[in-house]
């Protein structure tokens, strides 16, 4: 049904690599099965149950780069249809409607997660003086409710029609989808505060990387427009342009005040939801403050039972010399250090079956540690910690590393003269803690990296 040999001499006059072709016919040859599964006679009634179908199993090793093999042999099928097969048109125009579907979900998701993010801030909480810049503490504080209101409304619009917003019609990651504060934050990094607006510098702003990587800015600018903010002589060759709220010019000056204190050149992946969601935290008075501004900001997403967690390790870091970092979270986790040394990492967070990788969960709690040495340092307290974690470190199986010895992550161990291996990127993965737990981890955890 899907012309097999006329789509291979299509691959070939591309002169497609002899793996791609493969790749793609494989493919195909997967299609084909599908849609006869699905009995599926006629070209006009394959549709997205069909392509969601060939995008399985679900938890298949390095799901991106299958998904993105998929996506790319799809793309390539429809245009060798619209080349040179128009009989099979209705196929590419339901790989184009399937497609569209997905990157429209992903935009409204985005945006509904982000908008969830920015949690209000209190409307008496205190300001720290060096930024009021000649405001009231109650002005500061109205005009940075309003900034979060302006960007919970921009959201609630980009959930109706991302792409009348410009967010992605193609696959990207989700970086490209933060789109609202980084364009808002990239004027202050281009522009200063003056005249109850924000003075930004054309050429550099255009130039950013912040603003490089997203497309059709202009249509952002515009929604902007629509929720209140206004541009005066915006243009990708003007060489500076103005950006005022006329309703409360000192949203302008708060969103000045906010955008430097929160790393704004760092990777979206260091900066974890509070530093992208406009967090009253890193503008509080320090004085009202037990902890630092980067703990606070995480803690009001956090669940009770991890609060108390993080407040007993925090104080456990310190009796060890170790400090808060507040350049990012690693892994989703308030990161302790001390010279090169990191101190034990927890976070809210469940694995899929077989996954690397700790997905966010609002009421589990969970960690990842390797230990290797302390089995030969410790091993009294290591068998109980294995009799008390026996999922996590399956002593009736000897184990072998994914790739043995080409493997950067292999690990080796022993214990009662039996000799383990295991994967350092697969393994150690302790799920659904309790406190209790937490204090039995961080004691080997210390045992392991020679902390005291």
């Amino acid at each position: 049904m899907l012309d097999k040999q006329g789509y291979s001499d299509y691959l070939a006059r591309k002169k497609s690599s002899e793996k791609l072709t493969k790749e793609r016919l494989d493919l195909l040859d997967r299609f084909e099965n599908v849609i006869a599964q699905n009995s599926i006679t006629a070209v006009d009634d394959i549709g997205d149950a069909e392509i969601t179908e060939l995008m399985r199993p679900w938890n298949v090793s390095g799901r991106m780069n299958f998904l993105n093999n998929i996506a790319g042999f799809l793309k390539d099928f429809s245009a060798f249809v619209k080349k040179e097969n128009p009989a099979l048109a209705p196929l590419a125009a339901a790989i184009a409607g399937y497609y569209r579907k997905s990157y429209e979900y992903y935009g409204r998701s985005a945006a509904k997660t982000r908008r969830a993010a920015v949690l209000p801030a209190p409307a008496d909480f205190k300001v720290n003086p060096k930024h009021l810049g000649g405001m009231t503490n109650e002005q500061f504080v109205s005009a940075f409710r309003e900034l979060q209101q302006f960007a919970v409304r921009c959201y609630e619009d980009v959930e109706r029609a991302p792409f009348e917003w410009g967010y992605p019609d193609y696959q990207t990651t989700d970086g490209y989808y933060n789109r609202v504060i980084d364009i808002l934050f990239a004027l202050r990094v281009c522009g200063t505060y003056t005249d109850g607006g924000i003075t930004v510098d054309g050429a550099k702003f255009f130039k950013s990387a912040i603003i490089k990587r997203h497309k059709k800015v202009e249509l952002m600018v515009a929604g902007f427009e629509q929720m209140g903010l206004f541009f005066e002589g915006f243009g990708k060759k003007a060489q500076s342009f103005r950006a005022v709220y006329p309703d409360n010019p000192d949203v302008a000056a708060v969103l000045c005040e906010y955008a430097p204190l929160i790393g704004i050149n760092k990777a979206d992946l260091s900066w974890g939801r509070h530093l992208n969601s406009l967090s009253y935290r890193y503008i509080e008075d320090p004085a009202s403050q037990k902890y630092p501004a980067i703990f606070n900001a995480e803690m009001d997403y956090s669940s009770d039972k991890l609060r108390e967690i993080q407040e007993w390790l925090y104080a456990e870091a310190e009796k060890c010399g170790f400090k808060i970092d507040t350049s990012g979270l690693p892994k989703g986790c308030l990161n302790y250090s001390k010279g090169s040394k990191d101190f034990l990492r927890v976070r809210q967070g469940h694995r899929e079956p077989n996954a690397g990788h700790f997905d966010h969960h609002e009421s589990k709690i969970a960690t990842k540690v390797s230990f290797i040495h302390a089995f030969e340092s410790a091993p009294d307290k290591m068998r109980e910690l294995c009799n008390r974690f026996p999922d996590v470190f399956r002593l009736d199986d000897a184990g072998k590393c994914c790739h043995e010895n080409k493997c950067m992550h292999r690990m080796s161990f022993a214990l009662d003269g039996v000799s383990y291996k295991r994967c350092g990127l697969g393994n150690f993965f302790f799920e659904d803690i309790s406190f209790d737990d937490v204090k039995a981890i961080l004691e080997m955890f210390k045992v392991e990296n020679k902390i005291k």
